[in-house]
């Protein structure tokens, strides 16, 4: 079933303008590395520290609690950028990317991110009540912080190199 006239109309539009006019494109596709750059570093940068503290004492572990939280008002806003971004990239091009394995290998990724973060500040929370085993899951969930936020540009270059 295809999409209602109107969305459809709206989505060809934008196609036709991002694809015509390269300023509008390569500030889209800027855009999304930035905030990648931004967020996803940040993340990493963040993710490290805590991966550091788990093998640390209490004293560096309560400082990393606040760089931490100090992140998320950092990444939240980069990943919010990058959703959109990613939008309007994917309603670029929907007859290539809607079919695509690979793309929506990357949604799956990008989603875990999501439940991922969740996880991440309910057990910065948990940390912070010094509930047992709170480090262990604040650690893990850093580590697969890591790991998504990797596994998603590996994932996006390899896309920008199919699609």
């Amino acid at each position: 079933m295809g999409l209602p006239a109107v969305v459809q109309s709206a989505v060809d539009s934008w196609a036709d303008l991002y694809g015509n006019h390269q300023l509008v494109s390569v500030t889209v596709r800027y855009l999304h590395l930035a905030g990648l750059v931004v967020g996803g570093g940040t993340a990493l940068a963040a993710d490290r520290q805590v991966l550091r503290a788990a093998l640390s004492g209490p004293l560096a572990r309560s400082g990393v609690l606040s760089a931490l939280h100090g992140a998320h008002r950092v990444v939240v806003p980069a990943l919010v950028v990058v959703v959109a971004t990613g939008l309007a990239m994917t309603l670029s091009d929907t007859e290539t990317f809607l079919v695509s394995p690979l793309y929506w290998s990357k949604m799956a990724l990008v989603g875990l991110l999501l439940l991922n973060g969740v996880a991440l500040v309910a057990a910065e929370r948990a940390v912070t009540r010094e509930r047992p085993k709170s480090w262990v899951w604040l650690t893990a969930t850093s580590a697969a912080s890591l790991l998504l936020w990797l596994g998603i540009l590996f994932a996006g270059v390899w896309l920008t190199v199919a699609a």
